[in-house]
């Protein structure tokens, strides 16, 4: 067969994965299936690669394909992707054509020269541009846009949970639900903010695509190279690079596709959930921007969602909503810490608010707030709506009571660290607090400073003296 089709391998996740890691599966049909074919998808892009390597070892092709279709150590064949994709292909017109390297290319047992691996590795990365390029675009777009369709069926008060992609499509987007950024500037209104967050997610969701890229050619130089180095035969080594058959669990088997997918299946599920909150959140920043002047206005929401016993502790927590572009420290979520006094809550969250680099007792509230995670945030309208915690859902109340939230501290902090905590000077014009360096800049350069610091991290946090955050900070300091 020549040119375009869909490739029929195994969904490895269904067998594997969910028998080794406890996770949280979405209970919104059209995001959990959005999640489905963006995992497989990359999952069959990536065996496609496998393959052609494994045909280049010498295989025949029905050798290859079966052989990534059965784990070697137990003959398990696995389940197919070709009814998946016949199930969206009304939504994802996406094809996978056939990897095949040259001929031979490892197949006279001699280590191959860096003009060789640097030859294969293009051509690797130039198979998964093509193939994950669009497609990225494609999932970011339409992980955004259901996000503001959430929010739409909040409002209105509509059942959601349950819709299809297909149906969300046709209901919401007459069937055309747009597939690039472009296409979905110029059907619907998007402000300055939502495309700025929309563009930064996209950027997140390639990201890591590329990185799936740059170990998918480690994995195979590493494996190919140590089977040459190792005398195996061509199927041997094949079967090294598709399946996790090794003891060394640590050095060997992250070089294998099975790792691979299992990586990127954490990855597929995190990154759509990230997006997703982002278009939830995102037409609401415009009126968290007026908030910041008008106490009134201020959006709150809900977290809702999860089943690990860190979510379920942050059930119900109510938190508000800030601009991102007023974000100075984003491992700090207390409103107070930004020079915002809240009579009912302390807890910031902006769009893109993620725990990245930090270690579980250092969890921010955001959503997702770790791998797999499916938690949510629910908008409330305070003055007329109450967080019910046994339906797990915002709803209406019957008399109008403000709902005053019980602020509780999940933290616990030894005296060491609170000691630490406290503002201590460390220079002239520093001052340390809560684990950051801050340096107190006049008016005219703060700006020139805190681009600086954007650029740069590791530098101090420059704070505009006589402004809120001085004053607490800076004269507190012992």
């Amino acid at each position: 067969m020549r040119g375009l089709f869909f490739i029929d391998i195994p969904i490895l996740f269904q067998h594997v994965i969910f028998m080794e890691i406890e996770k949280e599966i979405h209970d919104t049909k059209y995001i959990r299936e959005l999640i489905e074919y963006w995992d497989a998808y990359v999952h069959a892009v990536i065996n496609e690669i496998y393959v052609g390597v494994g045909i280049s070892l010498g295989l025949s092709e029905a050798t290859a394909y079966d052989l990534a279709k059965n784990r070697t150590t137990d003959l398990k064949k696995s389940g197919f992707f070709k009814s998946l994709f016949d199930k969206f292909k009304s939504l994802f017109p996406h094809k996978i054509q056939r990897f095949r390297p040259k001929k031979g290319m490892f197949g006279d047992g001699t280590p191959m020269s860096e003009k060789q691996w640097t030859i294969f590795n293009n051509s690797v990365k130039k198979y998964w541009q093509k193939h994950t390029g669009r497609v990225a675009e494609d999932i970011a777009v339409k992980g955004f846009l259901l996000g503001r369709e959430t929010t739409n069926f909040n409002l209105k008060k509509k059942p959601y949970k349950n819709k299809s992609l297909y149906q969300v499509s046709f209901d919401q987007y007459d069937g055309e639900i747009p597939s690039t950024i472009m296409e979905a500037y110029k059907k619907y209104d998007f402000d300055k903010s939502e495309k700025n967050i929309l563009n930064k997610s996209f950027s997140n969701i390639a990201m890591y695509v590329q990185e799936t890229n740059t170990e998918i050619q480690d994995a195979i130089r590493k494996q190919i190279q140590l089977g040459l180095d190792n005398n195996k035969s061509a199927i041997k080594i094949a079967s090294d690079l598709y399946w996790n058959v090794q003891k060394d669990e640590e050095l060997v088997n992250k070089y294998t596709a099975e790792t691979l997918r299992r990586n990127w299946h954490r990855i597929s599920q995190t990154e759509i959930a990230s997006v997703y909150e982002a278009g939830i959140l995102a037409q609401h920043e415009a009126q968290a921007m007026e908030s910041l002047r008008d106490q009134s206005k201020a959006k709150y929401f809900i977290r809702t969602g999860g089943t690990c016993k860190w979510c379920r502790s942050k059930q119900g927590t109510l938190v508000r909503l800030i601009p991102s572009s007023v974000v100075e420290d984003t491992k700090n979520e207390s409103l107070r810490a930004m020079g915002i006094i809240d009579p009912n809550t302390d807890i910031a969250i902006w769009p893109g608010k993620n725990n990245v680099g930090l270690k579980e007792n250092d969890w921010q509230i955001c959503c997702p707030a770790h791998p797999y995670n499916v938690a949510t945030f629910t908008p409330i309208n305070i003055e007329t709506e109450w967080y019910n915690a046994k339906t797990g859902e915002v709803e209406t109340r019957q008399v109008k009571k403000k709902f005053i939230p019980q602020q509780v501290d999940y933290s616990y902090r030894s005296k060491d660290e609170k000691e630490y905590r406290k503002p201590k000077v460390m220079g002239e014009n520093l001052v340390r607090f809560n684990g950051n360096i801050y340096e107190a800049v006049p008016a005219s350069v703060a700006d020139k400073k805190l681009d600086a610091w954007r650029k740069d991290p590791r530098l101090p946090i420059p704070i505009q003296m006589d402004s809120p955050q001085y004053r607490r900070i800076f004269e507190a300091a012992e």
